[in-house]
């Protein structure tokens, strides 16, 4: 049988069969791989094949290129420039804006390409909030400017911590910010509720607390997301497998349909 989505008012039907799927957390480029010694390309067309056998509609994509010494930002916007022309409008590319690409260009010259709809910032790579909060005011104030979402990578260690990223969301409430990974659960369901410019994914959970989830209100603010291709760097595995099993244990915890509507109101 056929199917289709289809947007009305920033509403999601589905006609036919098949569920909705959107993916807010995938990455291309240089990442880590069991039994490689050196980092593996996962390139756009590797990861695209992926997301199409799993029936994936859209999905946000950010390139871990941006850690890779050597690479410019030429490299991460030639990249962006063939997944936009293999995915077209499926496809929402963040820029992953290392410390390093920063410096090559201050300007973010890089969104007048019209490639990019977001920015990704990693803490633990680049120490914004602790050793270069200048910058990081100026990159904010660029995607409040532009109207840009930015994720921002969330955890269980220092700054990475959502109690201490909410202070840049209570500063910036026009900005979305997507603080990834959902942990500490707790205190991620916390700073939900205190900024309603927070959503946050399930990107690299533990698949058996997909149920703990349903413990918290997460204000139509949680969002379905993977890491694709994260799982091959812990073994040799099939990546269309382990997604496919990750989102069907996703479904049971009945969020499905709310995470899909979070992942368009975030998008926008």
């Amino acid at each position: 049988m056929k199917w289709s989505t289809k947007r009305n008012g920033g509403e999601m039907r589905v006609q036919g069969v098949k569920p909705v799927i959107f993916d807010c957390h995938v990455h291309m480029g240089y990442y880590a791989r069991a039994g490689h010694a050196e980092p593996f390309y996962y390139s756009p067309r590797r990861i695209l094949g992926v997301l199409d056998r799993c029936g994936v509609d859209e999905f946000i994509v950010s390139s871990t290129c941006a850690q890779v010494e050597g690479l410019r930002i030429k490299d991460v916007v030639h990249e962006a420039r063939e997944m936009n022309r293999l995915a077209g409008g499926r496809v929402h590319i963040f820029f992953w804006l290392s410390g390093r690409l920063y410096d090559e260009d201050p300007t973010m010259a890089w969104f007048q390409t019209g490639l990019f709809e977001g920015i990704k910032l990693h803490e633990c790579e680049t120490p914004w909030l602790q050793n270069r909060q200048r910058d990081l005011n100026k990159i904010l104030s660029f995607a409040e400017n532009n109207e840009l979402p930015i994720m921002f990578h969330a955890g269980t260690i220092g700054w990475c911590r959502p109690g201490k990223l909410a202070t840049i969301a209570k500063r910036h409430p026009a900005i979305r910010f997507n603080f990834a990974h959902c942990r500490p659960m707790e205190e991620m369901a916390k700073v939900i509720a205190e900024c309603h410019n927070v959503w946050t994914d399930t990107a690299y959970m533990v698949p058996d607390e997909f149920l703990m989830l349903r413990n918290y209100d997460w204000h139509g603010r949680l969002m379905f997301g993977t890491d694709l291709p994260v799982w091959q760097a812990l073994e040799d595995t099939s990546l269309s497998g382990r997604y496919l099993n990750y989102m069907r244990i996703f479904e049971t915890s009945g969020l499905a349909l709310t995470a899909n509507q979070a992942f368009l109101n975030y998008i926008q």
